[in-house]
């Protein structure tokens, strides 16, 4: 389970970035709040995910 843990840690480290990228970049051509809405969306996966991971890793 430790393993699986640290890839899904991993994976929620990624989200944030990839979130964080689409809500200042905007290559879509996303509007402002569409890009904001995007970026808080990717935000609460990549958290959730990330403490699913970590609760793994602990067991």
């Amino acid at each position: 389970m430790y393993f699986v843990g640290k890839v899904l840690e991993l994976m929620g480290i990624v989200l944030l970035g990839a979130g964080l990228y689409l809500g200042c970049a905007k290559p879509y051509g996303l509007t402002e709040g569409e890009s904001m809405g995007v970026e808080m969306g990717s935000l609460a996966a990549g958290i959730l995910i990330f403490f699913i991971g970590r609760l793994l890793e602990k067991r």
